[in-house]
């Protein structure tokens, strides 16, 4: 075991060497002896020591009661004070710097040892109260913003799911009313509001399981075989047919179709992020998905990881990766994102002051960067506004070489 270290800081040389000799006797170390208040603070500065046996009165500007004050200040160490002066205004002086001790000049060794263990047990104590305190007021605020954060999903539940609610509930009224004088063609555009909203209730409930699960700690990322090309293409269609055809959904597959990842999360992020695509684009946009599967060491590596002046992997840990890595960049030609909000847009709730008027809960990005996560992999944005957002995610991947080990599950 170290030690105990120990600052001497008194003007008296033979005095200074005395206690010096008395701390070495009793087991400690002595880290310096300096003679000011100034030199105390170098001292604390280039080698922090345990404890600081201070004397009131020193030589210089700076007496012994300021040099605690400063020292305490910069860093948390206690100094017991050690002098001849007992008086009552010195007493209150001493007592503003919180000293841990304070020994009146003759004393005895033993009194030297009583002091300086009361100190250190005391200071020990009063640190680890701290840090409890600390750590019960993080509980508290993490209590308090899940609290928060439940009473946003209940507010925005009750927001987003009104307007579905409504229109589903005013089509069964026009379909009961007109039902022998409306015609087939009336007929199936009511069915289709009322297929849409369910759509919508549908995804909100969805979006907001997930988040539930993801925020306490049961979404676990499950690889399994899966065919990229008509994974992809299926959920496509599926977007095309549920937005009635109102923009351009083009599909560049890679050249790798089988692979284990997880479905789930894959359909999220996908999804996610060609629905934002859609909503945020005028009708007749096009939007493209584009599927990339890099293996190790192929290409240059700036040329994969980099988005403009943005590296993909800057904090990730693939910046040195050693397994193939499927890269999916969804592009469109809507508004934009403004610069300055790019790097907000994965927090949850978070809508882009330009969004308008266009509907939203926020959760579509967020839930991106929570299955990107759980991946393993990373996410980044490139927008200009009037011109398009490219969103680019890259997951790390096992190819699977042949049909054969896609049918095995």
């Amino acid at each position: 075991m170290n030690p105990i270290k120990i600052l001497v800081v008194e003007d008296e040389i033979i005095v200074a060497q005395d206690i010096a000799g008395r701390l070495k006797k009793l087991g400690y170390a002595v880290t310096a002896i300096v003679a000011s208040g100034e030199e105390a603070l170098e001292k604390v500065d280039e080698s922090p020591p345990d404890l600081v046996l201070m004397d009131i009165v020193l030589k210089g500007e700076m007496d012994g009661v300021t040099a605690a004050e400063k020292i305490r200040n910069k860093i948390d160490i206690p100094t017991v004070f050690l002098t001849a002066y007992a008086d009552d205004k010195t007493m209150q002086r001493a007592k503003i710097t919180d000293p841990f001790g304070y020994i009146i000049k003759p004393f005895q060794q033993n009194d030297l040892r009583v002091a300086i263990e009361i100190a250190l047990h005391r200071h020990e104590i009063e640190t680890k109260m701290r840090a409890a305190l600390k750590a019960s007021e993080a509980a508290r605020e993490s209590v308090e913003e899940k609290a928060h954060r439940q009473n946003q999903y209940i507010s925005m539940a009750a927001h987003e799911l009104r307007n579905p609610l409504n229109t589903i509930l005013i089509s069964a009224e026009l379909l009961e009313l007109d039902r022998t004088r409306s015609s087939d063609e009336s007929q199936v555009k009511t069915l289709r509001l009322v297929h849409s909203a369910t759509q919508k209730m549908n995804q909100l409930i969805e979006d907001m399981l997930f988040m539930g699960r993801a925020e306490a700690g049961r979404l676990k990322c499950n690889p399994l075989p899966i065919n990229l090309l008509e994974f992809c293409q299926d959920l496509l269609d599926q977007l095309q047919l549920g937005h009635e055809a109102k923009h351009k959904l083009r599909f560049s597959p890679s050249a790798v179709t089988s692979a284990m990842l997880d479905q789930q999360l894959l359909h999220g992020i996908i999804s996610n992020l060609i629905v934002n695509a859609i909503k945020y684009s005028p009708d007749g946009g096009q939007i493209t998905l584009e599927l990339e599967c890099r293996q190790p060491g192929e290409g240059d590596k700036e040329a994969i990881f980099c988005l403009s002046t943005q590296s993909l992997f800057a904090n990730s840990p693939f910046k040195n990766i050693n397994s193939p890595l499927l890269i999916i960049r969804i592009r469109d030609e809507g508004m934009g994102i403004p610069e300055t909000e790019v790097g907000k847009i994965f927090e949850m709730f978070y809508r882009c002051k330009n969004s308008g008027k266009i509907k939203g809960n926020g959760l579509g990005l967020t839930i991106v960067k929570k299955a990107v996560d759980l991946q393993g992999g990373a996410i980044a944005c490139e927008s200009k506004l009037g011109v398009g957002t490219t969103f680019t995610v890259a997951l790390p991947y096992v190819a699977l070489s042949s049909k054969a080990e896609l049918s095995k599950t």
